[in-house]
């Protein structure tokens, strides 16, 4: 079992957790612009896209369809693409989660994508199921 001199090293570490943590991103004196270049690039969230910026359902299809060579008129019918969701990963390309439930595939499949941005259209650069 657990002695209670551990149960209480384990409360005060959580007390004392919570009490410094809002002082870790404060610069110190001395490593001031280290802390608070590495504080920055780890708070930094990652970009996600407005809504509308990403590619609809219907284009994800119709570019998935397209990068794999699979016939959209043949199979497209009883096929369906989602987009989940995406997130930034260069100036105008998107890295996105795709659902999608294929005709000829029983089940649903998890597809990672790349899209790039071209005149106002997304075209799918590479992907690979999960």
């Amino acid at each position: 079992m657990l002695g209670r001199g551990f149960l209480l090293g384990v409360a005060v570490g959580c007390v004392l957790g919570v009490y410094v943590a809002p002082y870790l991103s404060r610069p110190t004196v001395g490593v001031g612009k280290v802390s608070g270049s590495i504080l920055a690039q780890v708070n930094e969230a990652p970009a996600v896209p407005k809504k509308g910026t990403c590619p609809t359902d219907d284009q994800a299809k119709t570019q998935l369809f397209a990068l794999s060579k699979w016939d959209l008129n043949g199979h497209g019918n009883g096929s369906t693409v989602s987009v989940e969701r995406c997130m930034q990963i260069a100036d105008q390309e998107i890295a996105c989660e795709l659902s999608a439930q294929l005709k000829w595939i029983d089940g649903e499949t998890q597809i990672k994508a790349v899209f790039q941005e071209e005149g106002g259209d997304w075209k799918m650069i590479a992907a690979k199921n999960r």
